[in-house]
């Protein structure tokens, strides 16, 4: 006699649903509750089952999905929130966050993002960070720019890099 496939190889039997609808996320304990004599025995022949293994999936895909939706609606969180959470963050010294600005510079990405801002190259600015003294990092995130040195030198010695009031008439 020719070997024949089952008429009805796509579907499951009763049994094999029953184990569908009782699987957690422990496939014996639920082949157990469905009545399998062997459970054990019968999770390893299910799992060889390409139509079980695919309506299993399909089970776990929708349990993860509802528990989103209901993790979603347990989260108390708005987009207002957020933005101010990374504005914060990216306003940080580093002295607050181990005396490194990668933080605050992933939040200055992650604002950027979110508000389509283009950073056109964004490995410029973490080489310029490179060589700058904490003190010179501080500055930047505090004005948005680095402390220029021929300022500095000039108010050392006791120059005004503003224009004088005499200078300011002749314009």
């Amino acid at each position: 006699m020719p070997h024949r496939k089952p008429r009805f190889a796509n579907f499951l039997n009763p049994q094999q649903l029953q184990v569908v609808s009782e699987w957690n996320g422990d496939l014996i304990a639920a082949a157990k509750a469905a009545g399998y004599k062997h459970p054990r025995l019968a999770a390893n022949r299910l799992m060889k089952n390409q139509v079980f293994v695919q309506n299993l999936k399909r089970k776990q895909e929708s349990m993860a999905e509802e528990s989103g939706k209901t993790l979603g609606r347990q989260i108390a969180v708005s987009r207002p929130e957020i933005i101010n959470r990374l504005w914060e963050l990216a306003q940080m010294s580093p002295s607050e966050t181990n005396r490194t600005i990668y933080g605050q510079i992933k939040a200055a990405e992650t604002l950027a993002y979110v508000f389509d801002i283009k950073l056109n190259r964004p490995a410029d600015l973490d080489n310029e960070m490179r060589d700058r003294t904490s003190s010179e990092i501080d500055f930047f995130i505090e004005h948005g720019y680095f402390p220029d040195p021929l300022a500095e030198e000039a108010e050392e010695v006791g120059l005004s890099t503003s224009p004088s009031a005499s200078e300011q008439s002749l314009r």
